[in-house]
């Protein structure tokens, strides 16, 4: 008679602990492979994300900063704020209906304004400083110096006047505007309507990138205004440096801008410069 012996043994824990270590090494290591791509695919994305918002921002100050009004480019002391006067039409005009030596209320113009139904107007307007701003008509300007000028600076109110009326009729073309003796002629006979002031501010405590626009900009300090809110441009601001070299006979303006966008302790930083035609 013979017994048939069946074994039943399974596995000891020292096997099921090694097998569980070899799984949890396997495990970590595909983690590693399938995490790093992953994870350089987001760091690729925040990257690109940042760049197009600067990118975005730049060209939209870039934009209104080729608008400005010749030589009204202001930076504010600690170099976080730049400031403007935006402009909406130009042209030149007949030196024959410009007068300096007493107070003026028309000139003619060379020839007609393309986009004068564009151009705020108030007939009823009465002070020449009463202009560019919001719901107010717009300036016409004329020889802006800027620059601390006394008698050619539109910031000081003493080239501006609020204008009353265009018209579009030949042989003249007439502007209208509030009684106003000018300093200067302009040598090329230029002219210059602005319809508002727009200032951008950066605020790195915040990490924002606001402008305002359409403020009373005419003051006798002659230095950009301060706001501490205003219309949000861009977020994740972590440094702002704006720079502006006036212009000479010989070369053109420059303004310098630089920002920085933090996200998740990636930094990106761009730099933009933009020339200017500086002859007002």
């Amino acid at each position: 008679m013979s017994v048939i012996m069946q074994s039943n043994r399974g596995f000891t824990l020292v096997e099921l602990i090694v097998v569980m270590v070899i799984s949890g090494i396997i495990a970590m290591m595909l983690m590693n492979i399938i995490s790093l791509p992953m994870e350089g695919y987001s760091d690729m994305k925040r990257r690109a994300e940042l760049v197009d918002m600067a990118e975005m921002t730049l060209h939209r100050m870039a934009r209104d900063i080729r608008r400005a009004l010749p030589n009204s480019i202001r930076i504010s002391t600690d170099e976080q704020s730049i400031e403007m006067l935006h402009t909406v039409a130009g042209g030149r005009y007949n030196k024959n209906t410009f007068d300096t030596t007493q107070a003026i209320s028309s000139i003619d113009l060379l020839t007609p304004l393309s986009n004068s139904s564009e151009i705020s107007v108030n007939p009823a307007v009465s002070l020449n400083s009463d202009c560019a701003q919001n719901g107010r008509p717009d300036c016409l300007v004329i020889y802006n110096l800027g620059n601390n000028q006394t008698d050619a600076n539109a910031y000081l109110g003493n080239n501006i006047s609020a204008i009353k009326a265009i018209s579009n009729t030949a042989p003249n073309f007439p502007i209208s505007f509030v009684s106003h003796q000018f300093k200067f002629t302009s040598p090329q006979q230029r002219f210059t309507i602005i319809d508002k002031a727009q200032i951008y501010t950066c605020n790195p405590v915040s990490g924002t990138l606001f402008i305002n626009e359409g403020y009373d900009f005419i003051d006798s300090d002659n230095i950009p205004p301060v706001f501490l809110t205003g219309n949000l441009i861009t977020n994740k601001i972590s440094q702002c440096r704006f720079k502006y070299n006036p212009g000479t006979l010989t070369r053109p303006a420059l303004v310098t801008m630089e920002i920085t966008l933090t996200d998740d302790n990636e930094n990106i930083n761009l730099l933009h410069q933009v020339f200017l035609g500086n002859q007002p």
